[in-house]
Parts: structure tokens; C-alpha cells; sequence
């Protein structure tokens, strides 16, 4: 088993310094750490570390969101380090590490992590959904509106972008982890959640 930290900053003029130390304190053995906005998982250092993990392995993160802003992106990573049997320590909330030796207790406490972080991402899209249509309508009534070509889509002009959508299609219907689906394809989790709200429609 190894102890595995990852770390990050969104700026460049930021310092790592504090999560370094905290790592150190928890003999932590092997750090990732970038300089990078935590709007998405298409992060170097984040995608190498998932390559790395093994089952039995131990992830410290300092606090939840260096993991990522976005909580479907945070829902779909602990869930792919469950999947993994890979365990998780944020160091600022233990109370959410859900390692008590009980493998009963610590499935109840993360299934209703999971429907929390489910909830308040399900309000930040309806969120967002509500802003975009209220500036899609600004925008029509000012006569600026024009929409935006769809990339990946089974009427996709481009051959290699309407296989790159069947594959995602697939995946989806076998219930590959969205976040597996974004690094085997290289397409943004956004994007793929776009899909996959389509296709629920």
C-alpha cells in the first residue's frame, strides 16, 4: 500500500508550501502537485496520478475541492477511487475519509456523500442551465444569437468526431465512469454530460 498525495493551486503565483507540510506530517510517499485550475479533470498531474493508484493505495487531498470545483467531477473521482478500492483522506474533513474498518458503515456513509455531492450538482446545473437561457434570450432579443455548431454528434460533420460520439454513446450505455470515458477519449467531462443528457431526454 502506498501513500499517495495530490496537490494543487489554480495560479502560478500561488505557493504549494502548506499542503507540501501537510503531506510531509502524514508521511505521505509519493506527491503529485500542479499549478492549475480545478475546473475540469483534464489536469496532467491529475490524470497521472489516477494512473497510478493501485487497490490498496491511500489518496491525501488537503481539502475536498482540490480535487476539482465541479461537483459531478468530485462525485465521479471518489466513486472511481472506490471502484478502484482505493481510499481517500481530505485532511481538513475527516469526517468524510469513511475508513472506520466497517466496510458496512463506511458503504452507508459514502452512498450519502454521494447523493449530497448529487444534489448540489444537480442545483448548480439547474443553476447554470437558467443563466444560459436567460442570456441565450438577452442575446435573441439584441439579435446577436446564432447557436454553436455540435462537434461530437451522430450528425456530426467530421467522420473521426461522429466515431468519437458512438464511442462515448457506448461507454455511457455500459456505464463506464464519466471520468474514465473523458481520459479514454480525450473529451471534455462537460461535453460528455452534454451526451449524456441528450440521450436521457
Amino acid at each position: 500500500m502506498a501513500k499517495i498525495g495530490y496537490i494543487r493551486v489554480s495560479t502560478f503565483d500561488q505557493n504549494l508550501d502548506s499542503q507540501i507540510e501537510r503531506m510531509n506530517e502524514n508521511k505521505v510517499e509519493v506527491i503529485f502537485e500542479e499549478k492549475i485550475s480545478g475546473k475540469d479533470t483534464n489536469r496532467p498531474e491529475f490524470q497521472k496520478m489516477l494512473d497510478f493508484v493501485r487497490p490498496g493505495d491511500e489518496i491525501y487531498v488537503t481539502s475536498l475541492d482540490r480535487l476539482g470545483r465541479n461537483y459531478d467531477d468530485i462525485k465521479d473521482t471518489v466513486t472511481y477511487f472506490k471502484s478502484k478500492k482505493v481510499k481517500i483522506s481530505i485532511l481538513d474533513a475527516e469526517f468524510l475519509n469513511f475508513n472506520t474498518e466497517n466496510d458496512l458503515l463506511d458503504t452507508a456513509m459514502f452512498d450519502m456523500f454521494l447523493s449530497l455531492l448529487s444534489y448540489i450538482a444537480e442545483n448548480e446545473r439547474e443553476k447554470i442551465k437558467e443563466r444560459q437561457k436567460q442570456g441565450v434570450k438577452i442575446a435573441k432579443e439584441a439579435g446577436r444569437y446564432k447557436g454553436r455548431p455540435t462537434e461530437y454528434s451522430k450528425d456530426g460533420k467530421n467522420p473521426q468526431s461522429r466515431l468519437v460520439y458512438q464511442s462515448i454513446v457506448e461507454k455511457l450505455k455500459q456505464r463506464v465512469p464519466i471520468i474514465e470515458i473523458s481520459k479514454d477519449t480525450g473529451v471534455s467531462r462537460p461535453t460528455i454530460y452534454k451526451i449524456k443528457s441528450e440521450l436521457n431526454d
